[in-house]
């Protein structure tokens, strides 16, 4: 494959990537203006009530009972990591076919 392929691959892996992660802000309510206690509905919440981390994507409501709920589906951060990986894999791949290129034009 072509380094501008490689690369074209790594920009629409990239794109993924982002669309995932808003995903992951949406859904997990870290765009909503609401309170706590209108999306942590379950049990009495503890003090406090919630936690959260832009990276990994987290947003963790804490119940008095000791247990806690995240509130972002479990495949999205999987999904994130595959997507750093599979960028540096692509962007190696793309600047080998660079080298690979330059050394068969200079033979």
């Amino acid at each position: 494959m072509s380094a501008s392929r490689w690369f074209a691959t790594a920009f629409l892996t990239v794109f993924c990537a982002i669309l995932v992660y808003g995903y992951g802000l949406w859904s997990g309510w870290f765009l909503q203006l609401v309170p706590t206690s209108e999306f942590c509905v379950s049990k009495p919440l503890d003090d406090p009530a919630t936690s959260w981390s832009l990276f990994p994507l987290r947003h963790l409501c804490h119940w008095r009972d000791g247990t806690s709920s995240d509130l972002v589906p479990g495949y999205i951060n999987p999904l994130i990591y595959l997507s750093i990986v599979g960028v540096v894999i692509e962007i190696v791949m793309g600047v080998r076919a660079i080298a690979r290129r330059r050394k068969l034009l200079a033979e």
